[in-house]
């Protein structure tokens, strides 16, 4: 362990200190290589024939590909990770706590307040 004034050196922190997880995704792996093949089929795909009156540039062509690629990033984040929505709170709704073992089971659906078919 090498200390230089009290601070301890990466290679002693690492010693001591677990090794984070490091997980591969398949499907991220999938959706990054259909995203390049895609941005290099655009790439190749908005080149203009010799002699046409409309010539792209090659910003223009990169600027394209580029483009497809994050489509093709977003929609296959949506598509792996799952679209949730999106979800406005009542401006008199009481905060949710993130911790879901402090919630209460309600049976039932909830239009009020109260549980339904429980009194008034």
């Amino acid at each position: 362990m090498f200390g230089i004034d009290g601070v301890t050196s990466a290679a002693a922190s690492q010693d001591s200190a677990p090794m984070p997880a490091v997980t591969f995704d398949l499907f991220t792996a999938f959706v990054v290589a259909v995203a390049l093949v895609l941005a290099w089929l655009v790439y190749r795909w908005t080149a203009s024939a010799p002699g046409s009156p409309v010539q792209a540039s090659k910003g223009e062509r990169l600027a394209y590909a580029i483009g497809a690629a994050a489509s093709v990033i977003v929609i296959g984040g949506y598509l792996g990770g799952g679209f949730r929505g999106f979800g406005y709170p009542e401006p008199d709704a009481r905060p949710v706590s993130s911790d879901s073992r402090s919630t209460a089971l309600v049976q039932g659906p909830v239009a009020d307040g109260s549980p339904a078919d429980h009194g008034p």
